[in-house]
């Protein structure tokens, strides 16, 4: 295979790719496992809380989207669609286990660090301004504890997978302006609740 064909290979949408493994193309699977592997391990992990129950999860989740490859709508967005499976399959499985704990959100944030394990300062950055990060972060830690699993799993979807209201609607079948409610009551709440503090940070 030439370069050129392969830059053009990684170049297709992850809407194509479901195309060709409709199609016939297995190696298109292997593409999509390529590009959302880690994000479907840490998206797991966020739920299940066990880096084996996380990869296991992973592994099943693409398996059900080649069983699932003949019902894709070509007319859909990929993520939306392979997110829901992974969820649905994680929440499946907390109810088999009797719903552990969703892990808080500095758990999740910390999953998605680079191989250091730890967030990236700009080289301006001074201790002043790395320990207002810290304490900023700690506050943030203590906001999200106190959501509920609900609320978490918005901000999670919202902020960390940067997805739309209508994704995230597609996600966990909800309607895009019950997202849109629920996100604005939630960050409302927020701000309401932690603004008083921000001057102590």
């Amino acid at each position: 295979m030439s370069v050129e064909h392969r830059l053009n290979a990684d170049d297709r949408t992850d809407e194509a790719l479901m195309t060709e493994l409709r199609g016939g193309r297995e190696s298109a699977l292997a593409e999509l496992v390529r590009r959302y592997q880690q994000d479907i391990f840490r998206f797991c992990l966020h739920y299940l809380k066990e880096v084996e129950a996380a990869k296991d999860m992973t592994q099943e989740t693409f398996v059900r989207v080649y069983a699932s490859r003949q019902r894709f709508d070509a007319e859909r967005k990929f993520k939306p669609w392979v997110l829901c499976i992974a969820r649905n399959l994680c929440l499946n499985e907390l109810k088999r286990k009797k719903a552990v704990p969703m892990e808080t959100l500095e758990g999740y944030a910390s999953s998605a660090r680079d191989g250091m394990g730890g967030l990236a300062h700009y080289s301006a950055d001074g201790p002043d301004e790395i320990l207002m990060v810290q304490e900023r972060r700690q506050a943030l830690r203590q906001a999200i504890e106190e959501l509920n699993d609900e609320s978490r799993e918005l901000v999670v979807l919202r902020f960390f997978e940067r997805m739309s209201a209508k994704e995230i609607a597609e996600v966990t079948g909800s309607t895009e302006g019950a997202i849109r409610t629920r996100l604005h009551r939630l960050l409302g709440s927020m701000r309401a609740r932690y603004a008083p503090r921000r001057g102590e940070l």
